[in-house]
């Protein structure tokens, strides 16, 4: 039995074209967002990782503090949640190709986890007096900065190619074209380039 594989061609309407650039400037946004709630979380996590030995009298002592703290985190993480949700509505433009849905399907699941741990982190603060409070905090914010850096993957690594190759059809070649302002030739190959150089050189010598 033979199997054939068909290659099927699907042509890239401008206004999806135009959604998938809103979408990069979208999700570009919401990396830096991200970023910000994640990098955020070292106020609290590096002195308390470097000072493991910080007894509850001390943390009692700062608890305002630590509440405006913790309000923070959660502003932090809820803006980056709206920018998401409006990333997410503009790919609904692609829901009928099966790719972009599987990866958005990864994309939401991500923000769960981000969400699930950011609400595990804000429970901690219902009890001061905890013996374990420091160390449980630095454990779930370094929860929270690797999930954190498990999204940015997916956005960058499979969102946003998936944008930049399937949708608007760029690649690596585009990039350093544009960048380094450079054309690639495609009409004349580069050895008959450098050929009709050569003949041009050897013309003009035997002319003189």
């Amino acid at each position: 039995m033979k199997i054939f594989a068909i290659q099927m061609s699907y042509e890239v309407s401008d206004l999806e074209k135009a959604q998938a650039e809103k979408a990069l400037l979208c999700f570009n946004y919401a990396q830096k967002l991200l970023k910000a709630a994640s990098d955020h979380l070292d106020i609290m996590k590096t002195p308390f990782k470097d000072n493991g030995d910080i007894d509850t009298a001390q943390v009692l002592k700062f608890r305002a503090a630590l509440r405006r703290f913790r309000d923070k985190v959660i502003d932090n993480f809820n803006n980056f949640k709206i920018i998401a949700f409006k990333c997410i509505t503009i790919m609904q433009t692609f829901a009928s190709d099966t790719q972009t849905v599987k990866i958005m399907k990864s994309f939401i699941a991500a923000i769960e986890d981000i969400e699930k741990q950011v609400n595990d982190f804000a429970d901690l603060f219902s009890d001061f007096q905890s013996k374990t409070f420091v160390k449980d905090a630095v454990s779930v914010i370094e929860t929270i900065q690797k999930d954190c850096d498990d999204l940015n993957d997916i956005i960058d690594e499979r969102l946003k190619t998936h944008l930049q190759t399937n949708i608007l059809g760029k690649n690596w070649t585009d990039s350093i074209s544009k960048d380094l302002e450079m054309k690639i030739e495609k009409q004349t190959p580069l050895m008959l380039d450098l050929y009709n150089e050569r003949q041009n050189q050897l013309n003009e010598d035997e002319n003189r």
